[in-house]
């Protein structure tokens, strides 16, 4: 029941975490407006990942993930109430405490009650996390389609429904404290005095900077760029998201045993093959097809890299997992500021701002090279054979 509270829980967050930025157009800000928008999100995210993995160590995970699950739901319906941007942008950073909170510790209590399977079963859990980020953008183009008059803040109370079930759910998963007695803080120690555990911290930073700014911007960047509709638009993130979601359940499945390093170095690499593709294509079927192998090829970098450190600091899951997440979202608030400056027309544009993101992907390649010289090195404290 622990197991599948917690997929349901990250399949909602990712679902509602896709309202945004499917409907940025309907919001009609300029895009720096847009930028503090997405960005937003994650200004408080690496914050409260960060603490929520100190209180999960001292208090247990139910407390930490049902407190966290009531900040999915509140922001949307302030959101749906009050129309003024800056009222929403305050939602978003809202919403954005509870994100941190529940994905890194469900992340965290998955690991816990799975020993020896962290890869496979948070790769299974990002399998929900797609599903609902794929499923979001796609029912909402269906509902603009079908639905006559849906506004915006019909959507947003829909969002606050489904957020609220994820507070009722965390009510039946068993507790969880730290059952080897750790120093709650200690997982942070660790960590920033490990060498593979640094970079780590990096390889997530630099993920979720390709992540987050390919997936808060493409929808946009078709609209403009290669000129889908208003309702076709919103389908490149169910592209995008599905083929995450193919290529966990293939690990998941089919390679259990596969080096962690070795399997992030092969996932990296296609990821820059197909990131280079979809803004090279003028076509946009084309364009989605390969937005659905850059999905394919980013999926297991995430739940991978988060098993890594789960299993490598299992003293303090809670803390490492959440000093990661936190790692990751600290990323997401510079790139949309970023891009949102850059792909003005007196700059670079929308095109030429997120093709740079292809250099972040290489650099990334670079880092997970330098993880495996630290294992071959001697650093490394656990292996999977």
């Amino acid at each position: 029941m622990t197991t599948f509270l917690c997929f349901y829980s990250i399949f909602a967050l990712a679902l509602c975490d896709q309202v945004f930025p499917s409907v940025l157009t309907s919001i009609g800000k300029t895009t720096y407006q847009q930028g503090l928008l997405l960005s937003s999100l994650f200004l408080l995210l690496p914050f409260s990942s960060a603490f929520a993995g100190i209180a999960a160590d001292r208090v247990g995970k139910r407390a930490v993930l049902t407190i966290g699950a009531l900040f999915l739901a509140i922001p949307f319906t302030i959101a749906a109430l009050i129309g003024n941007i800056w009222i929403q942008i305050g939602a978003v950073v809202l919403f954005g405490i509870g994100m941190g909170a529940v994905e890194g510790q469900a992340s965290a209590l998955l690991t816990d009650i799975h020993p020896g399977k962290e890869r496979s079963v948070l790769n299974l859990s990002q399998v929900f996390f797609c599903t609902g980020a794929a499923g979001g953008p796609f029912f909402i183009s269906l509902a603009f389609r079908f639905i006559p008059g849906l506004d915006l803040p019909v959507l947003l109370l829909g969002a606050a429904a489904v957020a609220s079930s994820v507070v009722f759910g965390f009510l039946f998963i068993e507790d969880s404290r730290n059952p080897h007695g750790a120093v709650p803080s200690s997982g942070f120690t660790q960590v920033l005095f490990d060498d593979v555990g640094r970079l780590l911290l990096v390889s997530m930073f630099l993920y979720v900077t390709v992540e987050r700014g390919t997936a808060g911007w493409i929808v946009k960047y078709m609209e403009e760029n290669l000129l889908l509709s208003k309702t076709a638009a919103p389908r490149s993130l169910t592209m995008f998201w599905g083929g995450m979601a193919v290529s966990r359940t293939l690990v998941w499945l089919f390679f259990p045993r596969m080096q962690d390093t070795h399997l992030l170095g092969v996932a990296l690499f296609l990821t820059l093959i197909f990131q280079v593709l979809i803004f090279v294509s003028s076509e946009h079927a084309t364009a989605l097809l390969c937005l659905f192998f850059f999905g394919f090829g980013m999926g297991t970098v995430w739940p991978t890299i988060v098993a890594m450190i789960g299993a490598r600091f299992k003293q303090s899951s809670g803390s490492a997992v959440g000093l990661i997440t936190a790692s990751g979202a600290a990323a997401v608030p510079l790139i949309h500021q970023i891009i949102g400056i850059l792909s003005q027309d007196r700059f670079f544009g929308l095109k030429l701002s997120l093709f740079g993101l292809a250099a972040v992907t290489a650099l990334n390649l670079f880092i997970v090279y330098r993880i495996e010289r630290c294992k071959k090195g001697g650093a490394d404290r656990f292996s999977r054979t």
